[in-house]
């Protein structure tokens, strides 16, 4: 998983979209399981070949949730 910037993320899963590239994401807090580290993680998938790229914050990162949010449902906003 490489770590990189949410403006990465962001453009990355436009990308998919535009190309039609199957995705998803995950929002790990603090507190769970998945998470190894001590910040909130937002994840992008490639569903196609698995890369995967993880941007870290340290707070609770809603407002760019709802960026990856409204492309993965294709919400206008």
């Amino acid at each position: 998983m490489k770590e990189t910037t949410l403006e990465e993320i962001v453009k990355t899963a436009e990308l998919y979209c535009k190309k039609n590239i199957p995705w998803h994401h995950h929002f790990l807090t603090r507190k769970c399981q998945f998470n190894k580290g001590e910040k909130f993680q937002i994840i992008l998938e490639n569903e196609e070949t698995g890369k995967s790229f993880v941007s870290l914050f340290d707070y609770k990162p809603m407002q760019e949730l709802e960026l990856l949010e409204n492309l993965f449902f294709g919400r206008k906003k």
